[in-house]
């Protein structure tokens, strides 16, 4: 711990945590106010005690006097009552200021707690007084939001403007778009330990202390699994901006006057009808409920236009695929790679209970105070932290939010981080495994041919033919889950580097709520420019321009451009570079002697 990044532990930077900033205190500042505050109440006293015989002097000295009026108050025995009278003034006065003063330093600091406080002694609440949006270091259970700094290399204005094109004589010529499902109720590991922690709070035999005593008639009401109304909120919201901000042109409907989608926009240049657009999905519930919603809200289901399709199959064409073990899929990817399930190769879960202990061992000491016979250890104090934010995506708020300091959801950040690079990116043997199959179907359609040769997850069955696999449409939509657009992130080759698990590392890249949010989406645009020779190709994920710096050969510029072929040579490259068969059935290259993690009890 006693590294440059265990030094930062827990301190707020700006390349780290996205949104409103926290200011960041010290000790240092703290002596630096007493010491300031201190000098001006001594200032004070002097300067209202010169004040107050001026007062005095004017109000009580003779008003008729045949000398000059002296340059200082001279003392007179003409009132025996003057010098009494003076005592009892500044006797009066005096304590009063200062009281007032005393009181106005103590309200002044009570409203700017450390970060680090005791929620007991300084509240936490929802808010915070540095401005920090906890909803921001909830990992990938953080809602959708696109607030913060641009990533390095890139421009504050990329991505801005005119519908995010360089001017309005760009025009997006294809979009491919990789989606997240949104909020959602726990899954089954994370519902299991949020049930074993909810009896440890029911079976609690003494009385909890009084800040808690809500705890008492708390209930665990959340089911596993399923979207929430909230995601399909969510997800139908971004169906619509993508209408707004890309639909809109790729279909000229601003030309033709028409504000939401139809059918009769999806032609050819020659003005002849295009296929059915195709979207895909897996057949899991809350993958193709997302999948659903954003169709709706990007097609105007509930447009109320007199000429609106009513039925959704003559709008689009939803393509299921399975999520079973051993079922090639690219947006499951994780079924067809059976390493993907052994803790030798994946090590999510042994780096992100190592952090646990650490960065909670003091939370749940604080917890156990209050809540007397509750036995809670780290792993069940990161569950209640895990219940403030399922509970806020179910039920709109949750008082468990209120019972954690803003270090500590750094740290309930970090986690998040641990565990994903642990297992679906570059502290995995298959991170990158799981993401070359999509990205083989991302060149695939670049280049406009099927895919019929099995590759990695690749499923020939639907990538073989255009009625599933369209090659021409003006833009994709592939809803897929987590784990597999980091993996496709990594396989494309950003740059995350190392976490260490017993330091909290920052700045860095790899911030989960910030890369896989509930409602996550990546943008491959095509765009064309009267300045660019050939069609440009940039990546936005969630509202962001990344770099492509290190991406094969694409270059580094602050708009993220790089040219459609020098892209579709680094997907090349970057397929060619996984060793798919070892690392998913075989020992992979580097872990011949990775020791086996047993899963744990409580997992």
């Amino acid at each position: 711990m006693a590294d440059k990044a265990g030094a930062n532990n827990g301190v707020y930077d700006p390349l780290l945590h996205d949104g409103q900033p926290a200011q960041p205190r010290s000790s240092s500042d703290g002596e630096a106010n007493d010491t300031s505050s201190t000098a001006s109440q001594n200032g004070s006293n002097v300067d209202l005690e010169a004040d107050l015989q001026a007062v005095a002097a004017e109000q009580l000295a003779p008003t008729a006097t045949t000398e000059a009026a002296p340059t200082r108050f001279r003392r007179t025995r003409s009132s025996g009552t003057e010098p009494a009278l003076k005592k009892l003034i500044v006797i009066l006065i005096v304590p009063a200021v200062l009281l007032f003063m005393v009181f106005f330093f103590i309200s002044h600091r009570s409203r700017t707690p450390s970060r680090d406080a005791s929620p007991i002694a300084a509240p936490t609440g929802i808010s915070f007084a540095s401005g920090f949006n906890m909803k921001q270091s909830w990992g990938s259970l953080s809602p959708y939001y696109e607030t913060g700094k641009a990533w390095p290399g890139i421009s504050e204005n990329a991505g801005k403007g005119y519908y995010g094109l360089p001017h309005a004589q760009c025009s997006f010529k294809q979009v491919h778009v990789l989606h997240r499902h949104a909020e959602r109720y726990p899954t089954g590991g994370a519902f299991e330990k949020i049930n074993e922690m909810a009896e440890k709070l029911y079976n609690i035999t003494e009385k909890p202390a009084d800040e808690l005593s809500w705890i008492s008639d708390w209930r665990q009401t959340m089911s596993d699994e399923l979207l929430l109304a909230s995601g399909v909120a969510t997800e139908f919201t971004s169906g619509s901006l993508f209408w707004e901000t890309h639909g809109r042109l790729l279909f000229n409907a601003t030309e033709k006057e028409e504000m939401f989608y139809h059918p009769s926009l999806n032609v050819y240049p020659n003005g002849t009808a295009r296929p059915k657009i195709v979207l895909r999905t897996t057949d899991q519930s809350r993958i193709n409920t997302s999948a659903h919603a954003w169709a709706a809200g990007f097609f105007g289901v509930y447009s109320g236009e007199p000429n609106a399709p009513v039925d959704n199959d003559d709008l689009y064409k939803m393509v299921y695929m399975s999520e079973k073990p051993l079922e090639n899929n690219t947006l499951a990817s994780y079924y067809s790679c059976p390493n993907s399930q052994s803790k030798r190769f994946t090590i999510g879960s042994r780096i992100y209970r190592e952090w646990v202990s650490i960065f909670l061992k003091d939370a749940a000491e604080r917890l156990n105070k209050l809540l007397p016979t509750a036995n809670l250890t780290p792993m069940d104090t990161y569950s209640i932290m895990a219940m403030c934010a399922y509970e806020t995506a179910a039920y709109g708020y949750s008082r468990f939010c209120e019972l954690f300091t803003e270090k500590e959801w750094y740290g309930y950040e970090y986690r998040d981080a641990l565990e994903f690079w642990g297992d679906a990116s570059l502290g995995s043997a298959v991170g990158a495994a799981q993401g070359v199959g999509w990205l083989k179907e991302l060149q695939a359609r670049l280049e406009g041919h099927l895919l019929t040769e099995p590759y990695a997850s690749v499923n020939v069955t639907i990538t073989g033919s255009e009625e599933t696999f369209p090659l021409d449409q003006l833009f994709y939509m592939d809803m897929t889950h987590d784990t597999i657009i980091l993996a496709i992130l990594t396989a494309l080759g950003l740059p995350f580097g190392q976490l260490p698990s017993t330091t909290m590392l920052q700045p860095r890249l790899f911030v989960a709520s910030r890369l896989t949010p509930f409602g996550a989406r990546l943008y491959v645009e095509l765009i064309d420019c009267p300045e660019f020779s050939e069609t440009m190709v940039r990546l936005k994920l969630n509202g962001r321009v990344v770099p492509l710096l290190g991406v094969g050969e694409c270059p580094e510029n602050e708009d993220g451009f790089c040219s459609l072929t020098t892209f579709i040579d680094a997907l090349r490259i970057a397929t060619e570079k996984v060793d798919y068969e070892n690392a998913c059935f075989g020992i992979p290259r580097g872990w011949e002697n990775a020791p086996e993690f047993h899963k744990p009890a409580d997992e």
